[in-house]
């Protein structure tokens, strides 16, 4: 078995043991993940522990092309370095044009990729909801990719600590929403684009949060018709 293989394997099991022990996690409507189109997964980013869920979900971890893209500031640590190449993630700078980086993320979405992607591109301060950046939209209308979008809670900086520190399991929950898809990238006014697709993804993410982590998006005219269709959790 290659090295790289045996060591992804590994820091799974390391993680799937973490969290069997210190959270309970429920997860509803990952079945909505295809194998057979490509597949962006959208989520909100409310903590550290966000991303290390991704490898534990086995409709994710199963799939024969998984996509993750990681800031490049974890590049900075020797572990966190070989762990993310381990599980084969995507380095991405996040504040300049990373070419090498959208290129490879397009090849392997356009070959029937699953991609995770949190659009605000960083973690929120608050657990709430913020300004969310345009790259998974981009991915999305470049390759034709079905977007499904994803909720969690419980995995809040500040809350993991609180309960770690009094040991008390975490409370986990992820929830995936309807797939839909946006249209292709146009030739012209690709901003503009760009960001409404931004505000459809957040607000169906948006939707399936307690109203408290709705942030920046609790406002929003497009959150207020897809309540009022019934979207919001049950």
């Amino acid at each position: 078995m290659p090295q790289n293989k045996m060591s992804k394997i590994f820091i799974t099991a390391i993680l799937k043991t973490f969290f069997t022990l210190f959270a309970r996690v429920k997860i509803t409507g990952i079945e909505k993940i295809l194998h057979d189109q490509p597949v962006v997964l959208t989520a909100n980013h409310i903590g550290f522990l966000d991303g290390l869920t991704i490898p534990t979900i086995p409709e994710v971890f199963n799939h024969n092309n998984t996509i993750v893209i990681i800031a490049e500031k974890y590049k900075e640590s020797r572990f966190f370095k070989w762990a993310i190449d381990s599980l084969d993630f995507i380095f991405i700078d996040r504040f300049n044009p990373d070419v090498f980086a959208i290129r490879k993320v397009l090849r392997k979405l356009k070959d029937n990729g699953l991609m995770a992607i949190a659009p605000e591109g960083t973690r929120s301060p608050n657990a709430a909801l913020i300004q969310a950046k345009t790259g998974a939209a981009y991915f999305a209308s470049k390759t034709g990719a079905i977007i499904v979008p994803m909720a969690a809670t419980g995995t809040a900086d500040a809350e993991v600590k609180k309960r770690l520190k009094s040991f008390r399991r975490l409370d986990i929950t992820i929830t995936c929403g309807e797939p839909f898809t946006i249209p292709a990238l146009p030739a012209e006014n690709r901003d503009e684009f760009l960001e409404n697709s931004t505000d459809e993804i957040m607000c169906r993410i948006a939707v399936m949060l307690p109203p408290s982590y709705r942030g920046v998006y609790a406002g929003h005219p497009r959150l207020a018709e897809l309540l009022a269709e019934g979207e919001g959790p049950a």
